[in-house]
């Protein structure tokens, strides 16, 4: 990776990407190596005991090891097997008079249970899934540095990046929790980031705002059937080929065996590291859903040339893990889409009346936008409180400081200066650094890079929101992390000044306040036994 940013003019955009293939240097592979073992030391500590009653995945690791699709449940105390009765988000089948017979699915894309089955093979339902996680988080900050050696960023920046995702995002939360849902999540954006560097790394041109098409497509030129480029020497170039104009009989572009011929020639023959980018996406939805609405991004981003060679190639290998997920739900469930999701959703509604849920709208419905978004954005910490938050309210409620000469402290439960609350926290307040983006807007904001970000951003953060739940029990929003590998290279370039490339003073101070407040967040998280 160059160790400085190549600079243009000054109303042109500095190239995003280096060529094709990056060499490593190798005091970037030990800066990456020292990155994630400071990364799994520090998530190491952030749970000592690995307290987690959570591990769902090792139960449907277990049952996948015994060639089954549903789990033993519930299964209570005293028995040989540890216990699962309290266990939320489980799918339970029915004898035929209607009665539970012991038996449950879990509605969960089946990936992390993938991830989790050598160790569960090895330790049975002994197998600790916290370490599990606790790796998958710091594989995920190396996969975050490689990924940003796509950019052609000083060192410092993309350091800069790196430390701003793995501590001062809800990255750090799930690493120290690693429950089921943060399992899934650690599963999904590791190979998102994968997606992502793989996509850079075979396309030089993503950050030049004058080739929204791709390169050597200059202007959006192949991207529909019948359109060439010009080339050096005024001859039509389609395909890759040169075309003689005066040769040959005219073509109909409306005849349907033209239309699909130069279909196939706009597409074929794939690009393969657009292929393999589009698989890697395509696993990440097979632990997460709402990443296949990533697809945006890989389709204005990565090898190929043109966005149709570019969404071709990504679809080919992005259907094959998306297809194997469909086929085991519709064979484990006769369903499309898991019913469990809909069983959950009438649990909850009736379970959690302090939530706002509304049992006469549907689990994903647009009009729980607004008050979620109120979790997303505007969620503060309680502070100086008289009452000890509670969102649930099954409990009378505890006053603050009741001890006589109680003193407020800042890690006292009962008696906090502040204490986070249990629905969420502002992501601007739990994940400041990636306010860096916004910086890159104005440099960068009309480039296919810019344009796939936005599009990844929002249908992703529209869809969660649409959700009737934004992640109970949380610190930080934690449906952030199914974006910010996306959104990830952004910040690295809104964090370089334009005139040197050099990090901005602000980055130093937003990189400083997330990783902060990310330690109180995950040391408060800790106490009261999220």
């Amino acid at each position: 990776m160059p160790p400085s940013i190549a600079e243009g003019p000054a109303d042109t955009p500095a190239p995003v990407t280096t060529t094709a293939r990056v060499p490593q240097r190798p005091a970037a592979i030990l800066t990456g190596v020292v990155i994630v073992l400071l990364a799994f030391l520090v998530y190491a500590l952030s749970n000592p005991v690995h307290w987690n009653l959570y591990d769902h995945f090792v139960w449907q690791a277990d049952a996948f090891l015994h060639g089954r699709a549903w789990i033993l449940f519930p299964v209570p105390p005293g028995g040989d097997l540890p216990e699962n009765d309290y266990f939320r988000d489980v799918y339970p089948l029915l004898t035929p008079t209607g009665t539970p017979d012991g038996r449950a699915l879990l509605p969960f894309p089946p990936l992390p249970a993938l991830v989790l089955l050598p160790f569960v093979a090895a330790f049975g339902f002994r197998a600790d899934q916290e370490w599990v996680a606790i790796a998958l988080a710091a594989a995920g900050v190396g996969l975050a540095w490689w990924s940003l050696g796509a950019l052609r960023i000083r060192a410092t920046v993309r350091l800069l990046a790196t430390v701003v995702f793995a501590t001062g995002t809800t990255w750090w939360w799930a690493a120290a929790v690693g429950s089921t849902w943060y399992l899934a999540h650690l599963v999904a954006a590791d190979a998102a980031l994968l997606a992502v560097g793989v996509a850079l790394r075979h396309d030089p041109a993503a950050s030049d705002a004058g080739d929204m098409a791709g390169a050597g497509d200059r202007a959006g030129a192949g991207d529909m059937p019948g359109a060439g480029v010009i080339g050096d020497a005024g001859e039509l170039v389609d395909g890759g080929d040169i075309v003689d104009e005066e040769a040959g009989p005219e073509v109909d572009d409306l005849d349907p065996g033209s239309l699909i011929a130069r279909l196939w020639a706009a597409t074929w023959p794939l690009d393969r590291s657009q292929v393999l980018a589009g698989l890697l996406l395509g696993i990440a939805v097979t632990a997460r859903l709402p990443l296949i609405l990533a697809a945006p991004w890989l389709v204005l981003v990565g090898g190929g040339g043109t966005r149709l060679r570019r969404t071709a190639s990504a679809a080919v290998g992005g259907v094959v893990p998306v297809a194997a997920l469909l086929l085991y739900t519709f064979a484990t469930t006769g369903s499309l889409v898991h019913p469990g999701y809909d069983y959950q959703y009438r649990l909850e509604v009736a379970g959690y009346p302090t939530l706002g849920y509304h049992a006469d709208w549907d689990v994903e419905d647009i009009r729980y936008v607004p008050q979620n978004l109120g979790i997303m954005l505007g969620e503060l910490p309680s502070v100086l409180p008289t009452v000890l938050p509670d969102t649930l309210q099954y409990e009378p409620p505890v006053t603050a400081c009741q001890a006589p000469g109680a003193e407020r402290r800042l890690f006292d439960p009962t008696c906090p200066i502040a204490i986070p609350v249990d629905v969420g926290t502002s992501l601007v307040l739990s994940a400041p650094g990636l306010l860096l983006a916004l910086f890159a807007a104005r440099r960068y904001g009309r480039t296919r890079l810019a344009i796939g970000t936005v599009a990844a951003v929002l249908l992703i953060g529209v869809f969660n929101l649409a959700h009737f739940s934004q992640g109970w029990v949380q610190w930080g929003y934690r449906f952030s992390l199914d974006f910010i590998p996306f959104l990830l290279p952004l910040v690295a370039l809104g964090a370089a000044r334009p005139r040197d490339g050099r990090p901005r003073l602000i980055a130093f101070a937003l990189l400083a306040a997330g990783g902060l407040i990310n330690l109180w967040g995950v040391t408060w998280g800790q106490l009261l036994g999220w």
